[in-house]
């Protein structure tokens, strides 16, 4: 097992604790969606759905491309999102990244939650079905991607990321 996995994944779910605080934080705005109306159609309530997705897909890009190169999560335990080239995480990049590790699926789970609330399963919706399909294979691929060999995930990969320790204590403990 990769020796920063443990220490990844904590700092993933306290980050996570924090993307569920956008999601309350648009709260209101599903309220006032109902109360008009909007919640009969369901392209526009997975429209809305997609809202905390990008706002937290943004503010992670936002936090590994900054000074810090970390999320709260991240820096919390003593991590950060580098580039081969030690020069620090382009915003685009840190996007691609999170794009593919909390937007992708976060809304792939809002496809199954919003399909199955519109009676997705006992239509057969193929885009229900696909979702479902897709989403926790995704999810197992990247836990896999954090525990076996070098610990890059794929969105790591793609994005031409790698996360590591940032400092000596750090990485002593982790061995």
């Amino acid at each position: 097992m990769n020796p920063l996995a443990g220490r990844r994944g904590k700092a993933y779910i306290l980050d996570c604790a924090g993307y569920l605080g956008i999601a309350a934080a648009t709260v209101p705005l599903g309220l006032v969606a109902r109360n008009a109306g909007w919640g009969r159609e369901q392209t526009l309530v997975f429209a809305m759905s997609a809202v905390p997705p990008i706002l937290a897909t943004l503010l992670a890009a936002r936090r590994e491309s900054g000074p810090g190169g970390a999320t709260w999560g991240k820096r919390r335990f003593g991590l950060r999102v580098n580039t081969a080239d030690g020069g620090g995480v382009p915003f685009g990049r840190a996007l691609l990244r999170n794009t593919m590790k909390i937007a992708i699926p976060w809304q792939l789970g809002h496809a199954v939650a919003v399909g199955a609330a519109f009676g997705g399963y006992q239509r057969a919706d193929p885009m229900t079905i696909a979702a479902t399909v897709l989403t926790y294979p995704i999810i197992g691929v990247m836990i896999a991607g954090v525990l076996i060999g070098q610990g890059r995930t794929v969105h790591d990969r793609i994005a031409g990321t790698f996360v590591e320790a940032t400092s000596a204590d750090v990485l002593e403990a982790a061995r």
